[in-house]
Formats: C-alpha cells, sequence, structure tokens
C-alpha cells in the first residue's frame, strides 16, 4: 500500500452534526494504516484523486442534482474505489416525506449503482435497500453507527427516585425528531407519573417552547456540549423519532444505562431490546402508552444494566467493519460484483 493513499471523505455540508460527529470515528489508530484521511467539500469543485490507490467515501445525501455531480466525480475523479455512506434514507423517511416513491427509487438505484459499495448505517436500513431492490446485496455492507463512549461506560446507572420518572431528551429540533409528538403525549401525563426535559436547538425550536409554556413537568433546556451531565439527571431517555438512520442518542443513552423510551422504526431497532420501551412511529397514543408503562415498570434498575450491556463492543465492531470494507480484499470483493 503506496504511502500517497488518500481515504477522501466527501461532504456538502461542514456543519452537518451527525455526519461530522461520524467523520471522528476515522481518526481510530486501527483505521491509519489504511492510508490518510482527509475531508473535502464537495461545493468547493470537483474532488480528485491524488493517486489512482485513493478511495472517495460520500457523506452527502443523494438528489437528482448530487446525482449529476456524482457522475461527473465517477468518470474524471480518478478513484479506484467510491463508497456511499446512506446517512439519510430510511423506510421511514420514505414513509415520512416521499410522496413518490417510484422516482424517489429511480434517483436512489442510479446513485447507489455508481458507487461501488453502499454503507448503511443500520441493518435495518439494509433490510429495507434489499426489499425494495435499490442496490445488490453484494454491494450493501451493513456497518451499524456508534461512539467510543468509555466516559458514558462509567456514568452512576440510575436510582429509582420517589417522584415522577425522568425523561429526557435532546438532540436537533427538527421535524424528524418527534419531539412534537412528545409533547403531546406529556399533555396528558399527570405531573405525578413523568416529567420532561428536551435539550437542543433547531428550526422547531419557537413550536416546541409554545407547546411547552402550559406544561409545568416539561422544560426545554439549551443544548449541551457533553451529554454527561444531562444523563446523570435523568432515569431514561425518550427517541420519538419519525425516521432515524441510526441515532447516536440511543448510543449515548444505552452506553450511560438509561433505558430506552423508542419508536419502532429504522436504525432505533438496532438499538432495542429487553431494556427498551417502544412504541409505534408517530403514534402520540401509543407513546404514551410507552411512558406509562416505564413508569410502571419494577425493574427498571435491570434495564439499565442490560441497556450498557447492549452498547458494549458496537464502537469496536464498526472499526472493524471500516477495516474489512478498506481492505484491499474488500476492493476486490467490489470488483467481481
Amino acid at each position: 500500500m503506496g504511502k500517497t493513499r488518500r481515504i477522501v471523505h466527501i461532504l456538502d455540508d461542514l456543519a452537518m452534526g451527525g455526519v461530522t460527529r461520524a467523520l471522528g470515528n476515522f481518526a481510530d489508530p486501527r483505521l491509519a494504516g489504511f492510508g490518510e484521511h482527509v475531508t473535502l467539500d464537495l461545493n468547493a469543485g470537483l474532488p480528485r484523486a491524488h493517486s489512482r490507490a485513493d478511495i472517495a467515501v460520500l457523506h452527502f445525501t443523494m438528489n437528482w442534482r448530487k446525482l449529476a455531480q456524482l457522475v461527473k466525480l465517477r468518470a474524471l475523479g480518478g478513484f479506484s474505489r467510491v463508497i456511499l455512506i446512506e446517512h439519510t434514507y430510511t423506510e421511514g423517511f420514505e414513509a415520512a416525506c416521499v410522496p413518490r416513491s417510484g422516482r424517489f427509487h429511480r434517483m436512489l438505484s442510479l446513485a447507489y449503482g455508481l458507487c461501488d459499495q453502499v454503507v448503511c448505517v443500520s441493518q435495518a436500513q439494509r433490510d429495507w435497500m434489499l426489499e425494495t431492490g435499490l442496490a445488490s446485496p453484494q454491494k450493501l455492507y451493513a456497518i451499524p453507527q456508534s461512539r467510543a463512549c468509555g466516559d458514558l461506560l462509567d456514568l452512576p446507572l440510575p436510582e429509582r427516585r420517589e417522584g415522577p420518572l425522568r425523561i429526557g431528551a435532546f438532540g436537533r429540533f427538527h421535524q424528524q425528531k418527534g419531539f412534537d409528538l412528545l409533547l403531546e403525549a406529556m399533555t396528558e401525563i399527570p405531573i405525578d407519573i413523568a416529567e420532561l426535559t428536551i435539550a437542543g436547538q433547531g428550526p422547531e425550536a419557537a413550536r416546541l417552547k409554545a407547546m411547552a409554556l402550559n406544561l409545568p413537568h416539561v422544560q426545554i433546556a439549551k443544548p449541551f456540549t457533553s451529554p454527561m451531565e444531562f444523563l446523570s439527571g435523568v432515569d431514561l431517555v425518550a427517541i420519538p423519532s419519525r425516521w432515524e438512520a441510526f441515532g447516536l442518542v440511543g448510543t449515548e443513552a444505552r452506553a450511560s444505562g438509561r433505558p430506552l423510551i423508542a419508536a419502532d422504526i429504522d436504525g432505533l431497532r438496532d438499538q432495542v431490546g429487553r431494556h427498551s420501551f417502544t412504541h409505534r412511529a408517530g403514534d402520540v397514543a401509543d407513546l404514551r402508552r410507552a411512558i406509562l408503562e416505564a413508569n410502571q415498570a419494577h425493574d427498571l434498575a435491570g434495564r439499565s444494566r442490560l441497556a450498557r450491556a447492549h452498547v458494549r463492543g458496537e464502537y469496536d465492531a464498526m472499526i472493524d467493519g471500516w477495516a474489512q470494507l478498506l481492505a484491499p480484499a474488500s476492493m476486490k470483493a467490489a470488483q467481481a460484483a
């Protein structure tokens, strides 16, 4: 392997939270031997390889306009391999946001066909791609997202105290995250049953604050840099997303030993287990039922231990998955497919 080989990570929005956070995983020493990892902005011009061994890893969300850029990158970029990470599109996204599935599927099939390999960030996402025939099984690799959670693994497990159940939720204030559904559910949850704190910012901030005005057991908090302090003050974490390719909030919550109240959708299905209270995505009544079920549960301590055990090994599995994908043998398999 030549010293000049680069793994070129291509973005079109360097401020994207979850995507840019995921880029930090490639600094792991176990991936250093596969080449120098660099980040380039698609908007700055056509990214080009410096050597025939360079690999392009695409992190941007595909659409018809970017499909034309992908054609140009494929034809003129000079990369030995083009890998696309699908950070966005899922079965839940299609159900919530796509009025014309046929056109949407054609765009994705063309895009995935131009790539050598497509990385799915959850097994559920890969299952959806296979069921809809978006790409061949040989081209699709499930490498669930994760992050190193050593700090959160050391956080004391929550102790159920007298009084209302302390529910936390955090992330971008966007329709996708379903925080409005959570607030709607809380309108019919008595104050002595549960209290909710939501931390974050985003385009729905004003709406969420307005919804919470007459809910004394709901607090809208500012975003934080580290989830340590926030998670230490809650018993469970709610993830009521309408769609979610993976959801690193779930990883952080489980590492801290906080059970999940989570929508049964997309990549969240990879994260739930016996520690979780699940509900139908987009269903406020079923979300309310899950909250009441959590309040009545007598095994929260056991669920906390299960949540933490569930996350152990996931980060190493992700690094191992990328090591296998970046290896020369994977390139030969991609060419054969």
